[in-house]
C-alpha cells in the first residue's frame, strides 16, 4: 500500500468503519448478550437459591409436621392406652392376678388400635403378661423410668426388636400397681402416609452398637434400581444424599449405643422441572434479543427476574410461616403458571397444617372433638361462665357385645351415628366430645341440677331410638353420669372424674341417669385401694385371725371356736371384714384368702388337741368359694396334714349365699358332709329359703341372724320368731346357735 494511491486511503477507511460497525454491533450484541446470559445467570441463581430455600422450607415444615404427626400418633397411643388402664374390669383382672382377661383385653385394644405389642409389668419393670407369648423380659429401662418420673409417658424405643412408638401408662387403684406397654411398629406404612400428607421422601435409620440399619424407606419405589440406598449414604445429611435429593435427618430418639433416626429427602430434580421450559424460552429470547435494541434486552431481563424475586420472597413467607399473602400472577405464560402452582403448593401447605392441628383436637371416626379438647372446653367454661355448667358422661351400654356379635365395623358405625344423634340434640352453645371407646361427653351451660337430669333424659331418648346399619337394625341403651360446677367440682378434671363415677352407678343401678353424690368417689377410691392392697396384705402380714368362743348355756362349756379375720391396713386402719370380704369375692382373692383361713383354723385346732383342750374350730365360706369344685379336696388335704378329725371342723355358709344355687350348693355340702365335716347355716333368716329347702340341706347347725337377737330384750316381735326358729331346728334334729 503506498500513500499516493487515492484508493487506498479508503480502504482503510471502509475497514475501520465495518470494523467499527462490527465492534459496535458486536458490542450491542455482545452487551444484549451478557445482560441475556446474565439474566440467565441470574434466572438460574435465583431459582436454584429460591428452591433450595423452598425445599429447606419443606423440610423445615416436613420437621414440624412430622413433630406434630408423631405426637399425634403418640397422644392416640397413649390415649388408647390410658383408657385400657381405666377400664375397671381390666384393673380388676390385674389386681387380682387374672392372665388371662389381662392378655384378653391387651390383645382386643392391640387389634381395635392395630398395635403390634401390649404388655403388663411389674412395678419393677419385669413383664407380667404379653400380648406375645415371647417377648422380652425386660422392658427399656429409661423409657421406664421416664414413665415413672412423669407418670406416663409416649415416645419412640425398641420393643420385642423392633423400634416402634410406644405408650406407658399406669395402672392406678389409686396407687400404681402395675404398668402397660402399648407398642405400634414404625414401618413403611407409617412413612408413606407422612408422604402422603407432606409430599416428602422419608427413611427410618436404626442404629445399634455402631451399626446402621434401613428400616424403611419411601425412596425404594421412587429412586432408580442402581442407586444404592446405603445407611451409610442417607445419613450423610450434610452432603446430597441420593442422586438428585436434599434431606435433612432428625434423631427421633438416642439411647446409649442405640439411636433411631428419621432423614427427610425432597427431590431437587422435581422441584426444578418446572423452570427447565422456562430454561429453553429464555435462551430463544436470548437469540432473538441480539438482534434488537438493548432496552429491549433490559427490559426482557427485567421482566424474567421480578417474578422469580416474587417467588423466592414468597417462599421466604413461607419459610416464616405466613400462608395468607400469594404470589400475584402477572400473566398467563410459564412464570404465571409457576405462580399459580407456588400458590397452589402454599394452600396446600397451610391446608395441611390446618389438618393435622385439626386431627390433634378431633376424634378421627367421629369428628368430634377429642378427651384433650373436651378438657380445654371444660376449662374455659369455668372461667368464662358465672352460672351452673353440667358435664353429661354416657357410656354405651353392653358396647363390647355388639363388637363381638356384629363385628368392630358395624360398632364403629354405631358410634358414628350415636355421635350423630348427640350432635344433633344439642344446642349450638353446647359441646360433644368423644373421649374413647364408646364414652361421649357433653357440655351444658346455664343449666341447674333438675335442667341438667331432664336433658340427659332426653339424649338418653335419643339415643335408645333404633340405629339402622346397612340392612340391620339394633336398639342400643346407654347410661348418663351428671356433675355440676360448681356444686361439684372447681375444675375440670376433678368434674369428669366425678361425672364418670356418677355414670357408673347409673350403670350398676341401671337408672340410665344418676346425678353425682358426695363420697361417691372417694368410695369408689377407696375400694380400689383396698382391692389392690388386699392381694398383698396376706403376704406383709396384715391380715391376723381371731377366735371367738361359742358356749353351752346349759354346761357353760365352751365348745367351739369360730375363725373370725381382722384386717389392719397400714395407713387406713382397721378394715371391718363386711368391708373387705365382698371386695375379696369382687377381685377374685377370695379363693386365696379361704385357704389362709383354712390353714390357720385347722393348724389351730391341732395346736388346741395338742394342748389337752377339747375345741372345734368353725370355719366361714363366701358363696363364691361354694362354686370352687377343688374346695373339697383341699380342705381334706388340710385334715389330714395336720392330723385332725373332720368332726372338729364346722363349715359355716351364709343362708343368702345357698340361695344363690340351691342344687350345686347342695352337692357341695353333700360332700363336705360325707368327710365328716359338720355344716351350720350362718344369718339364718334373712336369705328367704323354705323349709323345703332347709329339709334339703346337710347341715348340724343353725345360726339365727343378729338382725333377730339384738332386740330381744325389747319385746317385739323378734322373741316369737327366734323362739319359733329354735323350735323348728331342734324338731329337725338341728344345734341352733
Amino acid at each position: 500500500m503506498s500513500p499516493p494511491e487515492t484508493s487506498k486511503p479508503s480502504k482503510p477507511l471502509t475497514r475501520s468503519h465495518l470494523g467499527f460497525f462490527g465492534k459496535l454491533v458486536a458490542l450491542l450484541c455482545g452487551l444484549v448478550l451478557m445482560a441475556q446470559l446474565f439474566t440467565i445467570a441470574f434466572v438460574e441463581l435465583a431459582v436454584r437459591r429460591s428452591v433450595s430455600e423452598q425445599l429447606d422450607h419443606e423440610l423445615a415444615v416436613g420437621q414440624r409436621v412430622w413433630e406434630s404427626f408423631q405426637r399425634s400418633r403418640l397422644d392416640a397411643l397413649l390415649d388408647a392406652a390410658v383408657m385400657l388402664a381405666d377400664d375397671f374390669g381390666f384393673r380388676a383382672a390385674i389386681a387380682s392376678g387374672d392372665v388371662a382377661t389381662q392378655r384378653s383385653a391387651l390383645v382386643n385394644q392391640a387389634a381395635r388400635i392395630h398395635a403390634s405389642a401390649a404388655r403388663v409389668l411389674e412395678l419393677d419393670g419385669r413383664s407380667r403378661v404379653s400380648m406375645l407369648e415371647a417377648a422380652d423380659a425386660m422392658f427399656d429401662p429409661a423409657i421406664f423410668a421416664a414413665a415413672q418420673a412423669d407418670g406416663a409417658t409416649s415416645t419412640l424405643g425398641s420393643l420385642d426388636g423392633k423400634p416402634q412408638e410406644i405408650a406407658v401408662v399406669p395402672v392406678l387403684a389409686p396407687l400404681p400397681i402395675a404398668w402397660i406397654v402399648v407398642g405400634h411398629a414404625i414401618d413403611r406404612r407409617i412413612l408413606d402416609e407422612f408422604r402422603d400428607l407432606t409430599g416428602l421422601d422419608a427413611s427410618l435409620i436404626d442404629e445399634r452398637d455402631g451399626a446402621h440399619r434401613l428400616v424403611a424407606s419411601t425412596l425404594s419405589s421412587r429412586v432408580d434400581d442402581q442407586i444404592s440406598l446405603s445407611p451409610a449414604l442417607i445419613l450423610d445429611a450434610k452432603g446430597p444424599g441420593p442422586e438428585g435429593y436434599i434431606q435433612r435427618a432428625l434423631v427421633l430418639r438416642e439411647s446409649g449405643t442405640e439411636s433411631l433416626r428419621l432423614v427427610l429427602h425432597a427431590s431437587l430434580v422435581d422441584a426444578l422441572a418446572p423452570y427447565r421450559r422456562l430454561q429453553w424460552q429464555v435462551l430463544v429470547l436470548t437469540a432473538i434479543a441480539a438482534l434488537v435494541a438493548l432496552i429491549i434486552a433490559v427490559a426482557i431481563g427485567r421482566g424474567v427476574s421480578r417474578p422469580v424475586a416474587e417467588l423466592a420472597q414468597g417462599a421466604r413467607r413461607i419459610f416464616e410461616g405466613e400462608y395468607d399473602t400469594q404470589v400475584p400472577v402477572r400473566s398467563g405464560d410459564e412464570l404465571g403458571e409457576l405462580a399459580q402452582v407456588f400458590n397452589r403448593m402454599q394452600s396446600g401447605i397451610a391446608e395441611r397444617e390446618r389438618l393435622i392441628f385439626h386431627q390433634a383436637s378431633h376424634d378421627s371416626l367421629t369428628g368430634l372433638p377429642n378427651r384433650a379438647r373436651a378438657i380445654e372446653a371444660v376449662e374455659q367454661a369455668i372461667v368464662d361462665e358465672h352460672s351452673s355448667i353440667a358435664v353429661l358422661m354416657i357410656d354405651i351400654d353392653r358396647f363390647k357385645e355388639i363388637n363381638d356379635i356384629l363385628g368392630h365395623s358395624f360398632g364403629d358405625d354405631v358410634l358414628v351415628q350415636a355421635a350423630q344423634r348427640l350432635r344433633n340434640s344439642l344446642r349450638k352453645e353446647d359441646l360433644v366430645a368423644r373421649l374413647g371407646g364408646d364414652e361421649f361427653v357433653v357440655l351444658i351451660r346455664n343449666v341447674d341440677a333438675h335442667e341438667a337430669k331432664s336433658r340427659a333424659q332426653g339424649l338418653l331418648q335419643r339415643l335408645r331410638e333404633p340405629l339402622n346399619s346397612g340392612s340391620t337394625q339394633i336398639a342400643i341403651d346407654a347410661s348418663v353420669g351428671i356433675a355440676l360446677h360448681p356444686e361439684h367440682a372447681d375444675d375440670a378434671p376433678t368434674l369428669l372424674r366425678r361425672a364418670d363415677v356418677a355414670m357408673y352407678a347409673a350403670k350398676q343401678s341401671r337408672t340410665g341417669v344418676q346425678l353425682y353424690l358426695a363420697g361417691r368417689d372417694e368410695l369408689h377410691m377407696r375400694q380400689l385401694t383396698l382391692m389392690a392392697d388386699l392381694r398383698w396384705a396376706l403376704e406383709r402380714g396384715e391380715i391376723s385371725v381371731r377366735f371367738q368362743p361359742k358356749i353351752n348355756v346349759a354346761t357353760r362349756d365352751v365348745q367351739h371356736a369360730e375363725l373370725l379375720l381382722r384386717w389392719h391396713h397400714p395407713q387406713l386402719g382397721q378394715i371391718p371384714p363386711d368391708e373387705f370380704i365382698p371386695l375379696a369375692e369382687r377381685s377374685g382373692i377370695i379363693h386365696q384368702l379361704t385357704r389362709h383361713v383354712l390353714d390357720r383354723g385347722i393348724a389351730e385346732c391341732r395346736r388346741w388337741r395338742d394342748l389337752g383342750l377339747d375345741l372345734s374350730v368353725a370355719i366361714n365360706l363366701s358363696a363364691i368359694d361354694l362354686m370352687d369344685a377343688s374346695l373339697c379336696d383341699y380342705i381334706e388335704d388340710c385334715l389330714k396334714r395336720d392330723r385332725v378329725d373332720a368332726q372338729n371342723v364346722i363349715i359355716e355358709v351364709t343362708e343368702s349365699a345357698l340361695m344363690r344355687d340351691i342344687d350345686f350348693a347342695v352337692r357341695m355340702l353333700s360332700r363336705l358332709k360325707r368327710s365328716g365335716i359338720r355344716l351350720a347355716i350362718d344369718d339364718f333368716g334373712t336369705g328367704h329359703s323354705s323349709l323345703a329347702q332347709l329339709k334339703r340341706l346337710p347341715v348340724d347347725e343353725l345360726k339365727i341372724d343378729k338382725s333377730f337377737i339384738m332386740r330381744l330384750a325389747a319385746g317385739t316381735d323378734d322373741e316369737v320368731i327366734v323362739r319359733s326358729t329354735i323350735e323348728i331346728g331342734h324338731n329337725m334334729g338341728l344345734t341352733v346357735i
